[in-house]
């Protein structure tokens, strides 16, 4: 595999994320919704040109199709893991990196799954909206495993998830707000996208 050289614009960041594939057919009972191009490079950007967080072994939880996996390789990661319970969404994540030429490690199991310690979770978890306290799990297993996570929630979660980290011996010290795009994905979905407000919250020990 030829290096693919290390992005360094977060609109080029975006675009490169916006091509890579989704699910056709997700499954609501896992909450498949994908994490937007403009998500997921804020999120990437601020792990790793704010924070420095990109460096050492990196993990994304509930990888999906990997766009979070792929674009830490984008912009420069070493070591990336992508961990995701479906194994049609890890077909799609190995497709996803090939085009994009970057090498990620995949693992198709759920969360005790994991082994090892890592420098970073990455993750676009559940928000628990279809299975109550699936957030909060992703949330528990990484911080068993990593100083450092970077996640995606529903903003009306925040006080909740401030204080959860709190109690685990956490801080959020950082949080950027923003609104996410979801496609229309679900029978139940009466427009094409639907916006939600959603935090990136970098949480420290």
């Amino acid at each position: 595999m030829e290096p693919r050289q290390r992005i360094i614009s977060k609109r080029q960041l975006e675009i490169q994320l916006d091509k890579l594939e989704t699910l056709e057919k997700p499954k609501l009972g896992l909450e498949q919704y994908p994490v937007s191009a403009k998500a997921a490079s804020e999120l990437l950007f601020m792990a790793g040109f704010e924070h420095g967080d990109l460096e050492g072994r990196i993990i994304d939880l509930g990888t999906g199709t990997g766009r979070l996996a792929i674009g830490a390789a984008l912009m420069g990661a070493s070591e990336v893991l992508g961990l995701d319970v479906d194994k049609s969404s890890v077909g799609v994540a190995v497709s996803n990196a090939r085009k994009s030429k970057v090498g990620v490690n995949w693992i198709i199991g759920g969360l005790e799954s994991v082994r090892g310690h890592f420098d970073t979770v990455l993750m676009n978890p559940p928000y628990g909206t279809r299975s109550p306290h699936q957030d909060t799990q992703f949330l528990s297993k990484a911080f068993q495993i990593a100083p450092v996570i970077y996640s995606i929630h529903k903003s009306s979660t925040r006080s909740f998830l401030i204080e959860f980290a709190r109690k685990n011996g956490r801080i959020v010290d950082a949080v950027r707000s923003l609104e996410m795009s979801i496609p229309h994905m679900f029978q139940f979905h009466q427009k094409k996208w639907k916006t939600i407000q959603v935090d990136l919250l970098r949480i420290s020990a």
